[in-house]
């Protein structure tokens, strides 16, 4: 009897290591994954944004990414684990370290645990957390495959990076490569695929250690902020024309018909809707599109300005308060 009870252990064993296995590894997901926020990059007032994911680093909105993701943005909109949503502006970017920083307007933000790059080991299990086409919070588990490897992608020289097979795909940048304790070991950040993409690779991603890039982001904390502080309010609009005047009832001549608007943008928030034609701003006349850009130009952000619309062949206003431009 002793022996099988003995027989029994030892095949229990392994199941409980196991056990302890996933158990850690959930935990270190549920620890990693609340400080990985997704990021919509809107440029050059397309209303299809770019994706891509980044760190909490500070309570106060600093969030850490790679320059790559938010380079060329005109709206950045950040998004927490929980679904709320937020405007950022870039604060500062070292491109030639394919690192940034994103400032969001919040306090009490989780901040991610950050760990001790120099001590990886080879083989050591991974985790990597990230936007990757879009799927937000997606994990991927994988090894550590390689250290201190120096990539040249394009103009910018990586040095040092760790190499993992744990998925990472377009949108993943920016995301954090964890261990099974929840800390951040790096800032995943590319798939190699040979010079000039000529050879497609699998299981070859790399993060930016996170020891170097807390230094960096060191830096860009104390510098000054890039954006502009120009007013946005979110729309993308077409003159309005005698053609559209007569197909939408509308009786003015001269306006901006709304075409787009970016999802969660102050228009959007104020209830404006596609199809809106703008014909006044402030009871003052709106032309055209120069025209309106010039009039919110006068304003700064967290100004009010009240929009006189046509809307379904009715004379309407709405009010929308005006926020910072990302860039």
């Amino acid at each position: 009897m002793k022996a099988v009870w003995i027989s029994l252990l030892i095949l229990l064993i392994p199941a409980l290591t196991w056990a302890d296995e996933e158990a850690d590894r959930i935990q270190a997901i549920k620890i990693g994954r609340r400080s990985v926020v997704s990021l919509r990059v809107y440029r050059n007032n397309s209303n299809r944004p770019g994706v891509g994911s980044g760190i909490i680093l500070r309570s106060d909105g600093f969030i850490l990414t790679n320059s790559h993701v938010v380079e060329g943005a005109k709206v950045v909109r950040v998004g927490l684990p929980g679904g709320k949503q937020y405007n950022g502006r870039i604060w500062k970017e070292a491109p030639d370290k394919d690192l940034a920083l994103v400032k969001i307007e919040a306090t009490g933000l989780p901040v991610a645990r950050i760990g001790n790059s120099d001590r990886i080991e080879l083989g050591q299990d991974v985790i990597a957390i990230g936007d990757p086409l879009g799927f937000s919070g997606t994990v991927t588990r994988g090894i550590v495959g390689g250290l201190s490897r120096d990539i040249k992608v394009g103009q910018v020289q990586y040095p040092a990076m760790i190499q993992t097979d744990a998925a990472i795909n377009p949108g993943s940048s920016g995301g954090a490569l964890i261990n099974l304790s929840g800390e951040v070991l790096g800032v995943n950040t590319l798939i190699y695929n040979g010079p000039n993409g000529t050879r497609p690779s699998q299981g070859l991603g790399f993060a930016i250690p996170i020891t170097h890039a807390v230094s960096v982001a060191k830096t860009l904390v104390a510098q000054r902020p890039v954006s502009s502080g120009k007013p946005w309010l979110g729309l993308i609009g077409d003159n309005l024309s005698p053609e559209l005047s007569v197909a939408h009832n509308i009786p003015a001549k001269r306006g901006v018909m709304v075409r787009s608007m970016v999802p969660g943008s102050p228009a959007d928030q104020a209830g404006m809707r596609v199809g809106d034609t703008i014909v006044q701003c402030d009871a003052k006349s709106v032309l055209s599109v120069t025209d309106f850009l010039s009039q919110i130009a006068a304003h700064k952000p967290g100004d009010t300005v009240e929009l006189g619309i046509w809307r379904r062949g009715k004379k309407t206003s709405v009010k929308v308060t005006l926020d910072v431009a990302g860039q």
